[in-house]
């Protein structure tokens, strides 16, 4: 008899340990997990600019993505969960098909979850914990139903960090950073109208064209899904002022989506 139960006691360990696996065999999130691992691979390929790798697996109920980045400018310590969550809910609703069908089922049914793992060039690591309920969810529910104001804010915080930089470019004393009538909106002040006296409203829009452009273009792959984040959160595209410490003389030059595709 205690031969009997030891043998049941090892099966049950058995079957704790592989709750990686159905019934019938592997479970579907291996294949799934391969699948991603090439298709997420080749995303990162095509965007050297802005990722260095990005990597899925699967072990133990956990769908792991790990995200490498390349460009400098991104710190993860600025990426808030909710806005990691708004941007995989538009990823996977331009991705619904079979093999999303197959990963929420697996998932629900494993009582798994998604981990995101983001790594930036500074040495930042952060993990997002996404659980299956949550992952069905993120498929159907709409971006107002997202945390969509906490993102907006979030993402706001993010372009506003880039005050700086545009500010040393040029020798602007101060930088500002809003979302204004739908554009994100930059107003830079300088000492005084000399330091922008050779510029006209057609020359400052050729400038920030020019950095815009190339900034969109080191998104590589990648770039349709910046734009679809930031359309999402009814951002049409940038505006730059130019001011003088009287705040009243200066310039302006708009730039919507159109004018850096």
């Amino acid at each position: 008899m205690k031969f009997l139960n030891i043998i049941a006691a090892s099966l049950l360990v058995l079957g704790m340990a592989s709750c990686g696996k159905t019934a019938s065999g592997p479970s579907p999130l291996e294949a799934q997990a391969e699948r991603l691992d090439d298709e997420l691979g080749k995303l990162a390929e095509e965007s050297p600019m802005y990722l260095s790798e990005i990597d899925a697996s699967y072990e133990n109920a956990t769908l792991t993505v790990d995200i490498e980045f390349s460009d400098t400018v991104v710190n993860v310590a600025d990426y808030s969960d909710a806005l990691v969550q708004y941007v995989l809910a538009q990823y996977l609703k331009n991705h619904t098909g079979a093999n999303l069908d197959e990963i929420a089922n697996t998932l629900t049914k494993e009582k798994g979850q998604l981990v995101i793992k983001l790594e930036d060039t500074h040495g930042n690591t952060r993990d997002y914990n996404v659980s299956a309920a949550r992952f069905v969810k993120l498929i159907k529910l709409r971006p107002m139903e997202l945390n969509y104001n906490d993102v907006r804010t979030n993402v706001s915080d993010i372009l506003a960090s880039r005050c700086a930089s545009y500010a040393a470019a040029y020798n602007a004393t101060s930088c500002e950073f809003d979302i204004a009538y739908s554009f994100a909106q930059y107003t830079l002040t300088f000492p005084n109208t000399r330091a922008f006296a050779n510029l006209n409203q057609a020359s400052l829009t050729g400038r920030y064209q020019k950095i815009l452009k190339e900034q969109y273009e080191n998104y590589g792959a990648c770039r349709p899904m910046v734009e679809d984040l930031l359309k999402s959160l009814s951002i049409d595209g940038y505006r730059f002022i130019y001011l003088a410490p009287d705040g009243k003389s200066g310039l302006t030059a708009g730039l919507p989506w159109r004018t850096i595709n």
